[in-house]
């Protein structure tokens, strides 16, 4: 979020988390009901994500079969991913609704602008080596010396879009889907946010942290900044389910998220119901990465941010001083404070990629979130089987400490460091652990890009693999050998390993 675009931003979220006041009229209306929830789902371990998805689609059936004979709702969907359910009534009829024990909260339905001002689309040069963002955070050591890039990880991404010819983006997109009105069925992005932060987590050239990474991408905001709660939350389900099949494992491992509203206290409806919709990704493994604001000095980081259960981006300069936009903490949340944001990364004069091809120059936390963005999507690849919290405590403790000593409400732990973080991951994962993040890149590529000749996700970790098991002396390669026997697949890519590591030793 640029500063300029931020100010009308908080001053209209100030309305899109206020609480329901009733309509004058008895006309009919959108609206949001969010039922109670089962608060044990939290605490529960879900076998997969398909389990966790057929429990939140029976928990909210129970709540909506339940209820809706007390008041009619026309034109439902069912957003699952946050226990609610959007519909026309009259005022009449949700006052009806709002009244029974089983309903938590009802909201209207606000289309409005999010973003107010489209970037200026002034070209620049690339920058030789890299841009100054990807550098600072030394992600071209991590490249260069770790080997690592990204491969085999898929990145969610909501935003404006992204344009999909873009010549550095073309190749990066497993699945788009517009949820704007317009409901474009090509990769578009008429504003130009979108296709900026994509760069940054994906781009080639030193202008993506993780070039090897793929993005499943939910257009929620039109050319003019505009979109709803009911349109957001139905992308935040999406990223659960992208190929509408719970059985099969299609679900970025991650969301960048550069938008978020005002702060909140834990009293509005539509806080409560975004809270919820993150809460669900964490259970469902996916790490949520969330621009931390640009109210400056005088505000705190915006919602989801704010949320202890989201991750927030604060925003750097190219000297690791904090950016005059950037959000401060602490945050509240049920009566709680929280320091915030959890990490900075650099959001100044950040270059990517624009609509129509080339670069532009942009500023806010929504630039210093893709960094962030990209980092995980290198942490999944060097261990594709770090937890939520491994992957948030490993970022943080090895992040620049900056500000005052520890966690602050400036930088947050401090400036994201990606070598020294990705040094930290490599020397402790297990081969099996790479395996897996193969199996898990070919089952995402099968589900949202079927059967292809060339396969652009899953290959590249196959390759990473093979690279990973020279390290291996004999007695640990035939172990891991014998572990995946009965998968033609992976024996296939561990029989080229063995064939590499002999021609290897022949050479040596």
């Amino acid at each position: 979020m640029r500063l300029s675009r931020f100010i009308p931003l908080a001053m209209a979220a100030a309305v899109f988390f206020s609480s329901c006041s009733w309509a004058s009229d008895n006309s009919a209306t959108r609206w949001i009901v969010k039922f109670r929830s089962d608060n044990s789902v939290t605490k529960q371990k879900f076998s997969s994500s398909s389990a966790l998805i057929r429990h939140l689609k029976e928990q909210l059936y129970k709540n909506f079969t339940g209820t809706r004979s007390i008041s009619p709702m026309r034109g439902t969907e069912m957003l699952w991913v946050a226990n609610s359910v959007a519909f026309t009534a009259t005022s009449e009829e949700v006052k009806a609704l709002s009244a029974d024990s089983n309903v938590e909260c009802v909201f209207p339905v606000t289309f409005r602008k999010w973003i107010t001002e489209t970037p200026e689309k002034i070209a620049v040069k690339a920058t030789r080596g890299g841009e100054w963002g990807v550098v600072k955070i030394q992600a071209p050591e991590v490249w260069s010396k770790l080997k690592i890039d990204g491969s085999g990880v898929v990145v969610g991404h909501i935003d404006t879009g992204v344009d999909g010819k873009h010549e550095m983006l073309a190749d990066k997109i497993l699945a788009f889907r517009d949820f704007t009105p317009s409901r474009s069925s090509e990769a578009i992005d008429d504003h130009g946010h979108g296709t900026h932060t994509a760069g940054t987590i994906c781009a080639p050239e030193g202008v993506g942290v993780a070039p090897g990474a793929k993005l499943v991408v939910a257009r929620i905001f039109d050319g003019n900044g505009n979109s709803s709660e009911e349109l957001i939350l139905q992308s935040m389900q999406w990223m659960l389910d992208p190929d509408g099949n719970p059985e099969t494992n299609d679900a970025p491992r991650l969301v960048s998220n550069s938008w978020g509203g005002s702060p909140e206290d834990g009293s509005s409806p539509s806080s409560k119901t975004f809270f919820e919709a993150v809460q669900n990704w964490v259970n469902a493994g996916i790490v949520p990465v969330f621009a931390a604001g640009n109210t400056g000095p005088g505000g705190n980081v915006g919602a989801p941010g704010c949320f202890p259960n989201a991750w927030a981006v604060g925003s750097t300069t190219s000297i690791d001083m904090l950016s005059f936009f950037s959000s401060r903490g602490p945050s509240t949340w049920n009566g709680e404070s929280y320091i915030k944001p959890d990490v900075s990364a650099p959001g100044s004069n950040v270059v990517s990629c624009m609509p129509g091809g080339g670069l532009t120059k942009m500023s806010g936390t929504s630039m210093a979130c893709p960094h962030a963005a990209g980092l995980v999507a290198l942490m999944l690849q060097a261990n594709p089987k770090l937890s939520i919290n491994e992957v948030r405590e490993i970022a943080e403790s090895t992040a620049k400490d900056l500000g005052s000593s520890g966690k602050d409400n400036k930088f947050g732990h401090g400036r994201i460091d990606a070598f020294a973080c990705i040094s930290k991951i490599v020397p402790e994962t297990p081969a099996e652990n790479i395996v897996e993040g193969f199996r898990m890149a070919l089952e995402a590529e099968n589900s949202l890009s079927g059967n292809k000749a060339v396969s652009p996700l899953a290959a590249p970790m196959a390759s990473y693999l093979i690279e990973k098991t020279r390290s291996l002396d004999s007695g640990e390669f035939n172990s891991l050998r014998s572990l995946y026997s009965h998968d033609s697949l992976i024996s296939s890519i561990l029989n080229e390993a063995e064939a590499s590591r002999k021609f290897e030793n022949i050479h040596n």
